[in-house]
């Protein structure tokens, strides 16, 4: 079994407040994996200091089994790790193409009279750049939207696109923070369709914070359960979140698990 990323023994404080308390996992490589829990549980921050966006107090954080603790976020991209988060943040103004290619920021790099007076230097760099964010499109099926507005197309559309931006670097492993939150149904199955084929075409490592069981439980491979800021479980979802510490966590004492259906936790 070879290891995607690992976390060991991470903690992460804001001020007095303990976020993540001796938090260690493991993330199978060329899988999807979930990342699950109670809201306050820490699910966001462990995404957030994987990245770098949040410093790690303790512990550490391996990509490959080389230690990227504390690592710059942009540092990170070259490392191969991709992101999206629970907000879409874009240039409304901008079309979903130029969208994604702002993801692509770090291999747009370059002196600004070149970039002033367009010289064929800087118009092959865009070049490429555009192919590779409609590769990414493409990859995510809403290609045909690529040049229309950001702000013109429909929210699950937008997600997709969301998702292309953290694919356009074409990294190893992508970190996707609640990438069906304010979907319908069949917009979360379009995204579960796209998830399961980028698996499937031997795509990158995911891993998923995610609250509704239905997804969990068709897409990830492995959850990790957290809970107050510390794992409470780990391992196949159909074993994990039926566990009655889990689903106490989850509903608190005298309920049935979450899992299923459209549960949502």
């Amino acid at each position: 079994m070879e290891i995607a990323l690992e976390v060991r023994g991470i903690g992460v404080r804001f001020g007095d407040v303990e976020v993540l308390r001796d938090v260690t996992a493991a993330f199978e490589a060329g899988l999807t994996s979930a990342v699950v829990g109670p809201n306050g549980a820490g699910k966001s921050t462990l995404l957030n200091c994987i990245c770098g966006l949040v410093p790690a107090a303790q512990g550490e954080v391996l990509l490959q089994g080389t230690p990227i603790t504390n690592i710059k976020p942009h540092k990170l991209v070259h490392a191969g790790v991709g992101r999206s988060f629970q907000g879409a943040q874009f240039v409304k103004d901008l079309s979903a193409v130029d969208n994604v290619m702002v993801g692509d920021h770090s291999r747009l790099k370059m002196d600004l009279w070149r970039a002033a007076f367009r010289t064929p230097r800087s118009r092959r760099v865009e070049r490429e750049c555009r192919e590779r964010a409609m590769a990414a499109l493409e990859r995510v099926g809403v290609q045909r939207y690529a040049d229309r507005p950001i702000r013109e197309l429909p929210f699950g559309v937008q997600k997709r696109v969301d998702i292309a931006r953290a694919l356009v670097t074409q990294p190893s492993l992508v970190l996707l923070d609640e990438p069906m939150a304010g979907l319908t149904r069949p917009e979360k199955d379009e995204v579960m369709d796209v998830l399961e084929q980028l698996r499937e075409t031997q795509g990158p490592t995911l891993i998923i914070v995610e609250h509704d069981m239905r997804v969990v439980s068709r897409l990830a491979s492995s959850v990790v359960v957290l809970a107050a800021g510390t794992v409470l479980a780990q391992g196949h979802p159909t074993d994990v979140l039926n566990r009655p510490d889990v689903v106490e966590a989850y509903l608190g004492k005298g309920h049935d698990a979450p899992a299923g259906g459209d549960g949502r936790v």
